[in-house]
Protein backbone atom coordinates (compact mmCIF):
# COMPACT_ATOMS: atom_id res chain seq x y z
CA UNK A 1 0.00 0.00 0.00
CA UNK A 2 1.15 3.43 -0.55
CA UNK A 3 0.07 6.30 1.86
CA UNK A 4 1.10 10.12 2.27
CA UNK A 5 3.50 9.91 5.44
CA UNK A 6 4.99 13.01 7.30
CA UNK A 7 7.05 13.54 10.12
CA UNK A 8 7.35 16.62 12.17
CA UNK A 9 7.61 17.87 15.87
CA UNK A 10 4.71 19.66 17.83
CA UNK A 11 5.35 22.18 20.25
CA UNK A 12 1.91 22.29 22.53
CA UNK A 13 0.49 23.69 25.36
CA UNK A 14 -2.71 22.84 27.22
CA UNK A 15 -4.92 24.22 29.60
CA UNK A 16 -7.64 22.77 31.75
CA UNK A 17 -10.77 23.74 33.66
CA UNK A 18 -14.33 23.68 34.11
CA UNK A 19 -16.22 23.19 30.82
CA UNK A 20 -18.02 26.11 31.56
CA UNK A 21 -14.97 28.52 32.17
CA UNK A 22 -13.26 26.96 28.85
CA UNK A 23 -16.05 27.77 27.32
CA UNK A 24 -16.15 31.40 28.12
CA UNK A 25 -12.41 31.75 27.39
CA UNK A 26 -12.78 30.43 24.01
CA UNK A 27 -15.76 32.74 23.42
CA UNK A 28 -13.06 35.52 24.13
CA UNK A 29 -10.33 34.50 22.29
CA UNK A 30 -10.68 36.11 19.56
CA UNK A 31 -10.67 39.44 21.17
CA UNK A 32 -7.20 38.11 22.52
CA UNK A 33 -5.32 37.52 19.00
CA UNK A 34 -6.38 38.07 15.11
CA UNK A 35 -8.15 35.16 14.46
CA UNK A 36 -7.29 34.12 10.39
CA UNK A 37 -10.20 32.05 9.46
CA UNK A 38 -13.75 30.85 10.90
CA UNK A 39 -13.70 27.99 13.10
CA UNK A 40 -13.01 24.74 11.90
CA UNK A 41 -15.62 22.37 13.82
CA UNK A 42 -14.86 17.76 13.66
CA UNK A 43 -15.88 15.19 15.76
CA UNK A 44 -13.18 13.09 16.40
CA UNK A 45 -12.53 9.39 17.48
CA UNK A 46 -9.53 7.85 18.32
CA UNK A 47 -8.35 4.52 19.00
CA UNK A 48 -4.96 3.91 20.99
CA UNK A 49 -3.33 0.51 20.35
CA UNK A 50 -0.44 -1.17 21.97
CA UNK A 51 0.46 -4.56 23.13
CA UNK A 52 -0.64 -6.75 25.54
CA UNK A 53 2.06 -5.70 27.59
CA UNK A 54 1.94 -2.10 26.89
CA UNK A 55 5.40 -2.13 25.60
CA UNK A 56 4.92 0.98 23.18
CA UNK A 57 3.39 3.13 26.29
CA UNK A 58 6.94 1.85 28.67
CA UNK A 59 9.38 3.23 25.09
CA UNK A 60 7.19 6.58 25.76
CA UNK A 61 5.03 6.20 22.62
CA UNK A 62 1.42 6.70 21.62
CA UNK A 63 0.25 4.76 18.74
CA UNK A 64 -3.14 5.92 17.45
CA UNK A 65 -5.90 6.03 14.17
CA UNK A 66 -8.44 8.75 14.56
CA UNK A 67 -11.60 8.45 12.53
CA UNK A 68 -11.92 11.97 10.58
CA UNK A 69 -15.02 12.16 8.94
CA UNK A 70 -14.34 9.06 6.42
CA UNK A 71 -10.56 9.44 6.32
CA UNK A 72 -8.46 7.42 9.15
CA UNK A 73 -5.02 8.59 10.07
CA UNK A 74 -2.54 7.24 12.03
CA UNK A 75 -0.09 8.51 14.34
CA UNK A 76 3.18 7.52 16.05
CA UNK A 77 4.10 10.40 18.72
CA UNK A 78 7.58 10.16 20.88
CA UNK A 79 8.41 11.40 24.38
CA UNK A 80 4.81 10.97 25.41
CA UNK A 81 6.10 9.32 29.03
CA UNK A 82 6.95 11.96 31.14
CA UNK A 83 4.51 15.00 32.30
CA UNK A 84 5.58 18.39 31.36
CA UNK A 85 3.72 22.13 31.32
CA UNK A 86 5.15 21.68 27.43
CA UNK A 87 5.04 18.70 25.53
CA UNK A 88 7.81 18.85 22.34
CA UNK A 89 6.96 15.76 20.75
CA UNK A 90 8.29 13.99 17.55
CA UNK A 91 5.17 13.33 15.29
CA UNK A 92 4.68 11.00 12.14
CA UNK A 93 1.43 10.83 10.60
CA UNK A 94 -0.13 8.67 7.45
CA UNK A 95 -3.55 7.55 6.04
CA UNK A 96 -4.68 4.33 6.42
CA UNK A 97 -7.80 2.58 5.06
CA UNK A 98 -9.33 1.66 8.24
CA UNK A 99 -9.20 1.33 11.82
CA UNK A 100 -6.44 -1.77 11.76
CA UNK A 101 -3.08 -0.73 12.68
CA UNK A 102 -0.54 -0.45 9.99
CA UNK A 103 2.79 -0.03 11.81
CA UNK A 104 4.55 -1.21 8.59
CA UNK A 105 4.09 2.07 6.58
CA UNK A 106 6.09 3.73 9.11
CA UNK A 107 8.71 5.21 6.81
CA UNK A 108 10.73 7.43 9.50
CA UNK A 109 14.12 5.44 10.46
CA UNK A 110 13.72 7.19 14.14
CA UNK A 111 10.37 6.03 14.91
CA UNK A 112 10.21 2.68 13.82
CA UNK A 113 13.29 2.03 15.70
CA UNK A 114 11.44 3.19 18.92
CA UNK A 115 8.50 0.67 18.00
CA UNK A 116 11.01 -1.78 17.35
CA UNK A 117 9.72 -5.05 16.14
CA UNK A 118 6.03 -5.69 15.99
CA UNK A 119 4.42 -8.96 15.13
CA UNK A 120 1.14 -9.12 12.67
CA UNK A 121 -1.89 -8.41 14.68
CA UNK A 122 -0.23 -7.74 18.19
CA UNK A 123 -1.89 -4.32 18.44
CA UNK A 124 -4.84 -4.10 20.19
CA UNK A 125 -6.97 -1.34 21.49
CA UNK A 126 -6.49 0.09 24.72
CA UNK A 127 -8.51 2.96 25.40
CA UNK A 128 -10.67 5.66 22.93
CA UNK A 129 -11.05 9.38 22.95
CA UNK A 130 -14.12 10.52 21.17
CA UNK A 131 -13.63 14.57 20.98
CA UNK A 132 -15.76 17.23 19.41
CA UNK A 133 -13.53 20.15 18.94
CA UNK A 134 -13.31 23.17 17.66
CA UNK A 135 -10.42 24.89 15.87
CA UNK A 136 -9.13 28.32 15.43
CA UNK A 137 -5.78 29.36 13.59
CA UNK A 138 -4.34 32.65 15.41
CA UNK A 139 -1.62 35.04 13.68
CA UNK A 140 0.22 37.93 13.84
CA UNK A 141 3.40 39.74 15.80
CA UNK A 142 4.80 38.97 19.16
CA UNK A 143 6.49 42.04 21.17
CA UNK A 144 9.46 41.95 19.36
CA UNK A 145 7.98 41.62 16.03
CA UNK A 146 8.31 38.21 15.29
CA UNK A 147 5.75 36.31 13.26
CA UNK A 148 3.30 33.92 15.25
CA UNK A 149 1.17 31.31 14.17
CA UNK A 150 -0.58 29.78 16.91
CA UNK A 151 -3.54 26.57 16.60
CA UNK A 152 -5.86 27.25 19.45
CA UNK A 153 -8.22 23.56 19.57
CA UNK A 154 -10.85 23.29 22.44
CA UNK A 155 -11.87 19.65 22.98
CA UNK A 156 -14.64 18.49 25.01
CA UNK A 157 -15.39 15.07 25.22
CA UNK A 158 -14.69 11.98 27.33
CA UNK A 159 -11.95 9.08 27.25
CA UNK A 160 -13.49 5.63 27.35
CA UNK A 161 -11.13 2.75 28.93
CA UNK A 162 -12.00 -0.62 30.37
CA UNK A 163 -15.79 0.24 30.90
CA UNK A 164 -14.63 3.35 32.55
CA UNK A 165 -15.24 6.90 31.12
CA UNK A 166 -13.67 10.11 32.14
CA UNK A 167 -14.73 13.47 31.03
CA UNK A 168 -12.19 15.15 28.22
CA UNK A 169 -12.46 19.44 28.86
CA UNK A 170 -9.36 21.36 27.41
CA UNK A 171 -7.76 24.19 24.81
CA UNK A 172 -5.04 23.14 23.29
CA UNK A 173 -2.50 25.79 21.91
CA UNK A 174 0.10 24.39 19.15
CA UNK A 175 2.91 25.94 17.43
CA UNK A 176 2.71 26.63 13.56
CA UNK A 177 5.34 29.06 13.56
CA UNK A 178 7.34 31.64 15.37
CA UNK A 179 9.49 31.31 18.48
CA UNK A 180 7.68 29.23 21.80
CA UNK A 181 7.59 32.21 23.47
CA UNK A 182 4.72 32.75 21.63
CA UNK A 183 2.53 30.21 23.66
CA UNK A 184 3.21 31.83 26.74
CA UNK A 185 2.28 35.13 26.38
CA UNK A 186 -0.83 33.65 24.70
CA UNK A 187 -1.86 31.50 27.64
CA UNK A 188 -0.69 34.39 30.02
CA UNK A 189 -2.92 36.70 28.46
CA UNK A 190 -6.23 34.10 28.59
CA UNK A 191 -5.07 33.74 32.48
CA UNK A 192 -6.21 37.48 32.76
CA UNK A 193 -9.53 36.47 31.64
CA UNK A 194 -10.53 33.20 32.72
CA UNK A 195 -7.87 31.42 35.37
CA UNK A 196 -7.27 27.70 34.01
CA UNK A 197 -4.51 25.24 35.07
CA UNK A 198 -1.71 23.89 32.84
CA UNK A 199 -2.44 20.28 32.05
CA UNK A 200 0.86 18.74 31.82
CA UNK A 201 -0.32 15.25 30.51
CA UNK A 202 -1.58 14.33 27.05
CA UNK A 203 -4.47 12.12 26.22
CA UNK A 204 -2.95 9.22 25.53
CA UNK A 205 -1.56 9.45 28.71
CA UNK A 206 -4.83 10.17 30.91
CA UNK A 207 -5.81 7.00 28.84
CA UNK A 208 -3.57 4.54 29.79
CA UNK A 209 -3.71 5.65 33.40
CA UNK A 210 -7.86 5.29 32.88
CA UNK A 211 -7.39 1.56 31.25
CA UNK A 212 -4.62 0.34 33.92
CA UNK A 213 -5.91 2.08 37.51
CA UNK A 214 -2.21 3.26 38.17
CA UNK A 215 -1.66 6.41 40.18
CA UNK A 216 0.44 9.43 39.00
CA UNK A 217 3.89 8.13 39.33
CA UNK A 218 6.74 10.28 40.42
CA UNK A 219 9.47 10.71 38.85
CA UNK A 220 13.85 12.04 39.76
CA UNK A 221 15.60 14.46 38.80
CA UNK A 222 17.68 13.51 34.90
CA UNK A 223 20.98 14.39 34.30
CA UNK A 224 21.51 17.32 32.59
CA UNK A 225 23.86 16.93 29.33
CA UNK A 226 26.86 19.57 30.07
CA UNK A 227 29.97 19.81 28.01
CA UNK A 228 33.39 21.62 29.34
CA UNK A 229 33.64 23.90 26.46
CA UNK A 230 29.71 24.94 26.48
CA UNK A 231 28.87 28.56 27.09
CA UNK A 232 27.90 29.38 30.46
CA UNK A 233 24.41 30.78 28.87
CA UNK A 234 23.50 27.63 27.09
CA UNK A 235 24.21 25.87 30.52
CA UNK A 236 21.69 27.78 32.57
CA UNK A 237 19.09 27.71 30.35
CA UNK A 238 19.64 23.30 30.42
CA UNK A 239 19.77 23.59 34.06
CA UNK A 240 16.69 25.56 35.38
CA UNK A 241 14.93 24.06 32.18
CA UNK A 242 15.49 20.31 33.90
CA UNK A 243 14.95 21.99 37.16
CA UNK A 244 11.52 22.66 35.66
CA UNK A 245 10.54 19.69 34.01
CA UNK A 246 11.41 17.81 37.01
CA UNK A 247 9.25 19.59 39.46
CA UNK A 248 6.26 19.83 37.23
CA UNK A 249 6.64 16.27 36.36
CA UNK A 250 6.03 15.25 39.85
CA UNK A 251 2.56 17.50 40.30
CA UNK A 252 0.00 15.31 39.52
CA UNK A 253 1.63 12.64 41.70
CA UNK A 254 1.73 15.30 44.49
CA UNK A 255 -1.73 15.80 44.30
CA UNK A 256 -2.58 12.49 44.34
CA UNK A 257 -0.88 12.03 47.48
CA UNK A 258 -1.02 8.37 47.79
CA UNK A 259 2.35 8.32 47.36
CA UNK A 260 4.89 10.27 49.52
CA UNK A 261 7.77 10.42 46.88
CA UNK A 262 5.39 12.47 44.93
CA UNK A 263 5.39 15.32 46.75
CA UNK A 264 8.66 14.95 47.77
CA UNK A 265 10.40 14.64 44.38
CA UNK A 266 8.52 17.73 43.01
CA UNK A 267 9.99 19.54 46.08
CA UNK A 268 13.30 18.26 45.32
CA UNK A 269 12.66 19.77 41.71
CA UNK A 270 12.30 23.46 43.41
CA UNK A 271 15.12 23.06 45.63
CA UNK A 272 17.15 21.99 42.85
CA UNK A 273 15.84 25.23 41.01
CA UNK A 274 16.34 27.13 43.97
CA UNK A 275 19.97 26.19 44.50
CA UNK A 276 20.60 26.79 40.15
CA UNK A 277 19.78 30.29 40.88
CA UNK A 278 22.14 30.64 43.60
CA UNK A 279 24.47 29.16 41.46
CA UNK A 280 24.11 31.78 38.27
CA UNK A 281 22.75 34.14 40.70
CA UNK A 282 24.97 36.61 40.01
CA UNK A 283 24.84 36.57 36.09
CA UNK A 284 21.20 37.76 35.86
CA UNK A 285 19.43 40.83 35.98
CA UNK A 286 18.33 41.41 39.63
CA UNK A 287 14.83 41.75 39.16
CA UNK A 288 14.43 38.91 37.45
CA UNK A 289 16.12 37.19 39.86
CA UNK A 290 14.53 38.72 42.70
CA UNK A 291 11.33 37.47 40.94
CA UNK A 292 12.64 33.87 40.70
CA UNK A 293 13.48 33.76 43.95
CA UNK A 294 10.05 34.88 45.68
CA UNK A 295 7.73 32.57 43.30
CA UNK A 296 9.54 29.24 44.03
CA UNK A 297 10.01 30.06 47.45
CA UNK A 298 6.46 30.67 47.88
CA UNK A 299 5.80 27.10 46.06
CA UNK A 300 8.36 25.15 47.70
CA UNK A 301 6.89 26.52 51.40
CA UNK A 302 3.22 25.13 50.14
CA UNK A 303 4.88 21.94 49.96
CA UNK A 304 6.75 21.89 53.36
CA UNK A 305 4.55 20.83 55.49
CA UNK A 306 3.08 17.75 53.61
CA UNK A 307 6.54 16.40 53.27
CA UNK A 308 7.57 17.07 57.13
CA UNK A 309 4.15 15.27 57.94
CA UNK A 310 5.31 12.51 55.71
CA UNK A 311 8.68 12.05 56.92
CA UNK A 312 7.32 12.48 60.59
CA UNK A 313 4.98 8.97 59.92
CA UNK A 314 7.13 7.18 57.94
CA UNK A 315 10.67 7.70 59.10
CA UNK A 316 10.26 8.57 63.01
CA UNK A 317 7.38 7.36 64.05
CA UNK A 318 7.01 3.72 62.54
CA UNK A 319 10.88 2.60 63.53
CA UNK A 320 8.75 3.42 67.74
CA UNK A 321 5.72 1.62 66.38
CA UNK A 322 7.80 -1.29 65.78
CA UNK A 323 9.41 -1.23 68.54
CA UNK A 324 6.47 -0.91 71.31
CA UNK A 325 3.48 -2.55 68.78
CA UNK A 326 0.35 -2.35 69.98
CA UNK A 327 1.04 1.10 71.98
CA UNK A 328 -2.55 2.95 72.23
CA UNK A 329 -0.90 5.97 73.09
CA UNK A 330 1.02 5.79 69.68
CA UNK A 331 -2.01 4.81 67.68
CA UNK A 332 -3.27 8.37 69.09
CA UNK A 333 -0.49 9.92 68.00
CA UNK A 334 -0.59 8.83 64.45
CA UNK A 335 -4.11 9.54 64.37
CA UNK A 336 -3.27 12.91 65.03
CA UNK A 337 -0.55 13.01 62.39
CA UNK A 338 -2.73 11.69 59.87
CA UNK A 339 -5.33 14.94 60.46
CA UNK A 340 -2.65 17.26 59.86
CA UNK A 341 -0.96 15.71 57.12
CA UNK A 342 -4.72 15.55 55.73
CA UNK A 343 -4.86 19.29 56.27
CA UNK A 344 -1.27 20.08 54.60
CA UNK A 345 -1.83 18.09 51.70
CA UNK A 346 -5.08 19.76 50.88
CA UNK A 347 -2.82 22.94 51.07
CA UNK A 348 -0.54 21.67 48.19
CA UNK A 349 -3.59 21.26 45.83
CA UNK A 350 -4.83 24.90 46.99
CA UNK A 351 -1.44 26.55 46.01
CA UNK A 352 -0.92 23.97 42.93
CA UNK A 353 -4.96 25.06 41.48
CA UNK A 354 -3.80 28.98 42.81
CA UNK A 355 -3.91 31.38 39.14
CA UNK A 356 -0.68 32.43 41.19
CA UNK A 357 0.96 28.88 40.64
CA UNK A 358 0.18 28.47 37.00
CA UNK A 359 1.49 32.58 36.31
CA UNK A 360 4.46 31.29 37.61
CA UNK A 361 4.77 28.18 35.40
CA UNK A 362 3.56 30.25 32.03
CA UNK A 363 6.18 33.22 32.98
CA UNK A 364 9.24 30.82 33.95
CA UNK A 365 8.21 29.13 30.42
CA UNK A 366 8.58 32.12 28.55
CA UNK A 367 11.21 33.50 30.06
CA UNK A 368 13.05 29.93 29.76
CA UNK A 369 12.39 29.86 26.32
CA UNK A 370 13.44 33.35 25.05
CA UNK A 371 16.39 33.67 27.40
CA UNK A 372 15.09 36.90 28.34
CA UNK A 373 18.20 37.53 31.23
CA UNK A 374 19.45 39.34 28.03
CA UNK A 375 17.85 42.24 28.11
CA UNK A 376 18.99 46.33 28.74
CA UNK A 377 19.27 45.44 32.41
CA UNK A 378 22.20 43.11 32.03
CA UNK A 379 25.52 44.36 32.46
CA UNK A 380 28.54 44.19 30.02
CA UNK A 381 30.34 41.79 32.87
CA UNK A 382 27.48 39.99 32.89
CA UNK A 383 27.02 39.15 29.54
CA UNK A 384 30.82 37.73 29.23
CA UNK A 385 30.55 35.68 31.95
CA UNK A 386 27.54 34.27 30.25
CA UNK A 387 29.79 33.34 27.14
CA UNK A 388 32.84 32.13 29.01
CA UNK A 389 33.22 28.17 28.88
CA UNK A 390 31.30 26.28 31.40
CA UNK A 391 34.53 24.61 32.75
CA UNK A 392 35.86 27.64 34.16
CA UNK A 393 32.79 28.67 36.36
CA UNK A 394 32.46 25.29 37.43
CA UNK A 395 35.88 24.67 38.76
CA UNK A 396 35.29 27.94 40.73
CA UNK A 397 31.99 27.52 41.84
CA UNK A 398 32.86 24.20 43.33
CA UNK A 399 35.62 25.48 44.67
CA UNK A 400 33.97 27.86 46.49
CA UNK A 401 31.10 25.88 47.81
CA UNK A 402 33.54 23.21 49.28
CA UNK A 403 35.73 26.14 51.12
CA UNK A 404 32.18 27.04 52.27
CA UNK A 405 31.37 23.85 53.70
CA UNK A 406 35.33 23.09 55.55
CA UNK A 407 34.39 26.16 56.69
CA UNK A 408 30.92 25.94 58.32
CA UNK A 409 31.61 22.17 59.49
CA UNK A 410 35.45 23.20 61.19
CA UNK A 411 35.73 21.87 64.84
CA UNK A 412 32.79 19.87 63.85
CA UNK A 413 32.48 17.73 67.17
CA UNK A 414 32.11 20.91 69.00
CA UNK A 415 29.61 22.15 66.95
CA UNK A 416 26.11 23.28 68.54
CA UNK A 417 22.63 22.17 66.72
CA UNK A 418 21.85 25.08 65.36
CA UNK A 419 25.25 25.81 63.55
CA UNK A 420 25.14 22.05 62.27
CA UNK A 421 21.95 23.18 61.02
CA UNK A 422 23.48 25.88 58.71
CA UNK A 423 26.33 23.29 58.09
CA UNK A 424 23.88 21.00 56.40
CA UNK A 425 22.62 23.88 54.17
CA UNK A 426 25.55 24.28 52.49
CA UNK A 427 26.08 20.77 52.12
CA UNK A 428 22.90 20.66 50.25
CA UNK A 429 23.83 23.76 48.01
CA UNK A 430 27.35 21.76 47.65
CA UNK A 431 25.48 18.44 46.36
CA UNK A 432 22.98 20.26 43.99
CA UNK A 433 25.97 21.82 42.55
CA UNK A 434 27.71 18.89 42.28
CA UNK A 435 24.71 17.18 40.03
CA UNK A 436 24.84 19.40 38.35
CA UNK A 437 28.32 19.51 36.90
CA UNK A 438 29.31 16.17 37.95
CA UNK A 439 28.96 15.42 33.83
CA UNK A 440 32.35 17.77 32.98
CA UNK A 441 34.65 15.50 35.08
CA UNK A 442 35.54 12.07 34.87
CA UNK A 443 32.96 9.74 36.89
CA UNK A 444 35.94 7.34 38.53
CA UNK A 445 37.62 11.18 39.95
CA UNK A 446 34.30 12.31 41.01
CA UNK A 447 32.89 9.48 42.61
CA UNK A 448 34.80 8.99 45.93
CA UNK A 449 34.00 12.54 46.86
CA UNK A 450 30.34 12.26 45.70
CA UNK A 451 30.27 9.31 47.99
CA UNK A 452 31.50 11.12 50.87
CA UNK A 453 29.05 13.87 50.51
CA UNK A 454 25.63 11.88 50.19
CA UNK A 455 26.58 10.14 53.14
CA UNK A 456 27.25 13.43 55.13
CA UNK A 457 24.08 15.20 53.63
CA UNK A 458 22.23 11.85 54.73
CA UNK A 459 23.62 11.62 58.05
CA UNK A 460 22.95 16.02 59.01
CA UNK A 461 19.50 15.75 56.87
CA UNK A 462 18.34 13.09 59.97
CA UNK A 463 19.18 15.26 62.45
CA UNK A 464 17.18 17.62 60.71
CA UNK A 465 14.57 15.16 60.40
CA UNK A 466 14.14 14.75 64.22
CA UNK A 467 14.55 18.88 65.09
CA UNK A 468 11.31 18.82 62.58
CA UNK A 469 9.84 16.51 64.77
CA UNK A 470 10.08 18.09 67.69
CA UNK A 471 8.45 21.05 66.77
CA UNK A 472 5.85 18.83 64.55
CA UNK A 473 4.80 16.98 68.07
CA UNK A 474 4.65 20.70 70.10
CA UNK A 475 2.28 21.65 67.20
CA UNK A 476 0.60 18.11 67.72
CA UNK A 477 0.27 18.63 71.62
CA UNK A 478 -0.89 22.14 71.84
CA UNK A 479 -4.14 20.95 69.35
CA UNK A 480 -4.97 17.82 71.43
CA UNK A 481 -7.06 19.66 74.06
CA UNK A 482 -7.94 17.28 76.84
CA UNK A 483 -9.36 14.27 77.42
CA UNK A 484 -8.30 10.80 77.07
CA UNK A 485 -6.96 11.10 73.43
CA UNK A 486 -4.88 13.91 74.45
CA UNK A 487 -3.70 12.62 77.12
CA UNK A 488 -2.43 9.40 75.30
CA UNK A 489 -1.23 12.25 72.55
CA UNK A 490 0.86 14.06 75.27
CA UNK A 491 2.01 10.83 76.44
CA UNK A 492 3.38 9.28 73.56
CA UNK A 493 4.69 12.91 72.12
CA UNK A 494 7.02 12.40 75.50
CA UNK A 495 8.17 8.72 74.48
CA UNK A 496 9.63 9.53 71.17
CA UNK A 497 11.07 13.09 71.80
CA UNK A 498 12.96 10.41 74.77
CA UNK A 499 13.26 7.74 71.91
CA UNK A 500 15.43 10.04 69.70
CA UNK A 501 17.23 12.30 72.13
CA UNK A 502 18.98 8.85 73.24
CA UNK A 503 19.48 7.77 69.11
CA UNK A 504 21.21 11.00 68.60
CA UNK A 505 23.48 10.14 71.47
CA UNK A 506 24.01 6.47 69.86
CA UNK A 507 23.93 7.96 66.54
CA UNK A 508 27.06 11.15 66.99
CA UNK A 509 29.73 9.23 66.20
CA UNK A 510 28.63 8.17 63.06
CA UNK A 511 27.77 11.24 62.26
CA UNK A 512 31.74 12.86 63.06
CA UNK A 513 32.61 9.55 60.82
CA UNK A 514 31.16 11.24 57.92
CA UNK A 515 32.52 14.40 58.24
CA UNK A 516 35.62 13.37 58.56
CA UNK A 517 35.39 11.31 55.82
CA UNK A 518 34.26 13.82 53.18
CA UNK A 519 36.78 16.45 55.09
CA UNK A 520 39.60 13.99 53.90
CA UNK A 521 37.81 13.74 50.02
CA UNK A 522 39.92 14.83 47.55
CA UNK A 523 38.14 17.30 45.32
CA UNK A 524 37.55 15.96 41.46
CA UNK A 525 37.38 19.60 39.68
CA UNK A 526 40.61 21.88 38.79
CA UNK A 527 41.76 24.17 41.67
CA UNK A 528 44.42 26.65 40.96
CA UNK A 529 46.96 24.55 42.73
CA UNK A 530 46.26 21.77 40.00
CA UNK A 531 45.14 23.58 37.45
CA UNK A 532 45.75 21.89 33.97
CA UNK A 533 44.69 23.62 31.68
Amino acid sequence: MTAETSAATEIELKLRGDPDSLQRLWQTLPQTASVAAAPKIKDLENVYYDTADLRLRKRGLAFRIRRDGTRFIQTVKTGDTAASAVLSRGEWEGEVPSLEPQPDIIDDPDIRAALGLILPGELRPVFTTRVHREVLELNGTDSLGRLKVIEAAFDRGEIEAAGLTEALSEIELELLEGPPRALFDLALALQDIVPTQIETRSKSARGYALATGRKPTWHRAEAVELTAKMRVDDALAAILEACLRHWTANELAALDGSDPEGVHQMRVGLRRFRSALSVFGDLLPPAQLDWLKTEAKWALNSLGPARDWDVFQSDLLAPLEAYRPGDPALAALRGAARDKQAVAYRQVREAVSEPRYTRFLLRLGGWLEDRAWHCAELTAEQDVALNQPLRELADHLLAKRHRHVLKRGKDFKDLPIAERHELRIAVKKLRYTTEFFRELYPAKRAKPYLAALRDLQESLGHLNDVAVAEHLLAELTQAAGRGKAAAQVQQAAGQMIGWYDRALLDFEPDMRRTWKSFAASKPFWDTPKNKKD
